[in-house]
């Protein structure tokens, strides 16, 4: 089999990760899984950001032709470097059976050219960068161009979004140089390249290393091929309760009150105001479970992205919680909002520190980390909210069952939800079955180009998603609570 250009710089980053995800990129593509929606919408907010780096080169010259035509992106290339543009997008070339396209490609007044690689992230991060940026400064040394300067062009967390629509390139990218790392590392690059080549020319297929992470920092398109032999866990075997834990539930008092938060982070800012990834909070359900057995229901969801919403989010919230009883979350994130928005908007954090307390610890620890005056703060030690992680008290060590791994080390609330919430509709049949849905959900309903027909359609579906992972809740609460009393009989 011919081999000739069969690396390019994302199939060189797949062979240093793992030799079988490189084999089969190349021999077996076909047998890869599909982009989830949620990958899917990863690549559009990477390709969205490239394109408004292009902006910061006003006159650079776009390489047009897809990975299609890259023998026709070779020559437009060659020809605009010849007609002496100063900026090229997307410059395709080919040395050491590897193909490239550079992000840009500028040239500098004191002559020879600077290799700049464009990324979604915040800063500079040696694993997910250093890499590509080597092998590109590789391809185009051996293609004769006279590369002085690598840098790393990045989202600057210190950006404010206006709002309008528009993002101002030269405000929304930081500048990271790694010339001296990518230098330094293009020694071992044709080693590598000379290593990929020959296994790629093997008849008989790699074995994945030892201990390498399938999902990290992407997941594999192969991950579901590989992994296909895997026997899944019984759901129907049942859990194995530990009853000194169980008895932690002793601890909560009526009403108990289930929440659940939802979050938007995205690299471009939504919200004026905000800055890339940013966590603001768009969402909350909430189960109330009284003593009687009474079970009510209340929700919040933002309309607009006209303002931040974390205010109407905490003001709201505020106003459905009862001033006694126990607020139970899963994980520790909703805890970890709750003092986010406190330290963001101070006329919240003696109100949350006067309903649950122990708040005021951990907000106070968090201020002082932060550099904020915390001297006008004052503790509540009774009465009010106990706050109850239900995840990490009860179900982590105190349900053994195989879906949550040895010494149940895997117990997120979608594993709890399997085998102490059984009846509970599949998230599958949900028009948002996860986190990362309802993310691309609140960030589509929230477009200006959205219709008010499909706004109101995903806003349905975020409610009924947000109000689902509550009611799990309740029903674990109740499979726990019915395993404690059978414990003690």
């Amino acid at each position: 089999m011919d081999l000739t250009d069969r690396l390019s710089k994302s199939r060189y980053v797949k062979g240093l990760r793992c030799e079988l995800e490189l084999y089969m990129a190349v021999h077996h593509f076909e047998l890869g899984s599909p982009p989830s929606p949620e990958a899917k919408a990863r690549m559009d907010t990477g390709t969205r950001i490239h394109e408004i780096a292009h902006g910061r080169f006003p006159g650079g010259v776009l390489i047009a032709d897809d990975h299609f035509h890259f023998a026709e992106a070779l020559q437009h290339t060659q020809e605009a470097i010849a007609s002496g543009a100063g900026t090229l997008f997307e410059a395709a070339f080919a040395f050491d059976d590897v193909k490239i396209r550079v992000d840009v490609l500028r040239r500098l007044s004191g002559g020879g050219w600077e290799l700049i690689e464009v990324k979604s992230t915040k800063s500079y991060q040696e694993v997910k960068h250093l890499y590509d940026a080597a092998v590109q400064l590789h391809v185009l040394l051996g293609s004769g161009i006279d590369v002085r300067q690598v840098t790393l062009l990045h989202l600057n967390g210190d950006y404010v979004y206006p709002g309008g629509g528009a993002y101002d390139p030269q405000e929304l990218f930081a500048a990271t140089g790694i010339t001296t790392e990518a230098f330094d590392y293009i020694e071992q690059v044709p080693l590598e390249i000379a290593a990929m080549m020959a296994m790629l020319a093997q008849t008989e297929q790699p074995q994945a290393p030892e201990g390498v992470n399938c999902k990290k920092p992407y997941e594999c398109e192969f991950y579901d091929w590989c992994h296909a032999d895997e026997v899944e866990p019984d759901l129907s075997q049942p859990v194995e309760f530990v009853p000194a834990i169980l008895k932690r539930l002793d601890e909560l008092r009526y009403p108990l009150c289930f929440a659940d938060f939802e979050t938007l982070n995205p690299g471009l800012p939504v919200f004026p105001g905000t800055s890339p990834y940013q966590v603001t909070r768009v969402q909350w359900s909430l189960h109330t479970l009284q003593e009687d057995g009474t079970l009510e229901h209340a929700e919040w969801l933002l309309s607009s992205a006209d303002e931040i919403p974390d205010r109407e989010f905490m003001a709201t919230l505020l106003d459905a919680l009862p001033a006694e009883g126990t607020f139970i979350h899963y994980a520790p994130y909703e805890r970890t909002q709750m003092i986010d928005i406190a330290c963001r908007y101070p006329e919240f954090r003696q109100p949350l520190i006067d309903l649950i307390p122990g708040f005021h610890d951990k907000l106070v620890e968090k201020m002082a980390e932060r550099g904020l005056s915390h001297a006008d703060l004052h503790p509540r030690h009774e009465g009010g909210l106990l706050a109850f992680d239900l995840g990490t008290r009860i179900v982590k060590d105190g349900c053994l069952h195989p879906v949550f791994g040895p010494d149940s080390k895997k117990w997120t609330i979608k594993l709890a939800i399997s085998v102490l919430a059984r009846d509970l509709p599949p998230y599958a049949s949900l028009a948002v079955g996860n986190g990362d849905q309802a993310m691309i959900a609140t960030a589509e309903m929230l477009d200006p180009a959205t219709t008010t027909e499909r706004a109101a359609e995903i806003s349905a579906a975020l409610l009924e998603y947000c109000c689902q992972d509550t009611m799990s809740m309740v029903m674990m609460y109740q499979t726990l609570l019915a395993a404690e009393r059978s414990a003690v009989q």
